[in-house]
């Protein structure tokens, strides 16, 4: 059955806690041991870029990440959407750009517009994605 809007389908929960290790390992489960460790500022390593926001999915083994995905220091900021399926891999989610400058013009995008979207898009995504029986 097909979540209403807002909602999370069946078996997803939003996590609210630490960065989960699943990212990291699959990370480096793909790019080999420590390669999380120079990926956008260490952000599968080290739980400090903020916001994020995960899903996870228990029964599947399954999450969502939305977290930044440029260094901290680029003169455009990238909120990313990562898919962690069933079993194993790490893929990213492709969606529109979830970006911002920081020395933006007044009235621009800022990072809560960016991040809002991404949050947007992830559930979106949970959505079309549990409906077409690809996860959960």
């Amino acid at each position: 059955m097909a979540a209403r809007k807002g909602e999370l389908p069946a078996g997803w929960t939003r996590y609210e806690g630490p960065l989960l290790t699943i990212w990291r390992v699959r990370y480096e489960r793909i790019y080999g041991d420590g390669s999380a460790e120079h990926y956008a500022d260490g952000m599968f390593v080290r739980d400090h870029r903020r916001p994020i926001a995960q899903w996870i999915n228990y029964s599947a083994k399954a999450a969502v990440l939305v977290a930044p995905e440029t260094p901290a220091g680029w003169p455009v900021q990238r909120f990313a959407i990562y898919y962690a399926p069933p079993g194993d891999g790490l893929e990213p989610v492709l969606t529109a750009r979830h970006e911002w400058q920081p020395r933006g013009p007044r009235g621009s995008a800022t990072d809560a517009d960016a991040f809002a979207a991404a949050v947007e898009a992830a559930e979106q995504f949970l959505v079309a994605e549990t409906a077409f029986g690809a996860i959960g």
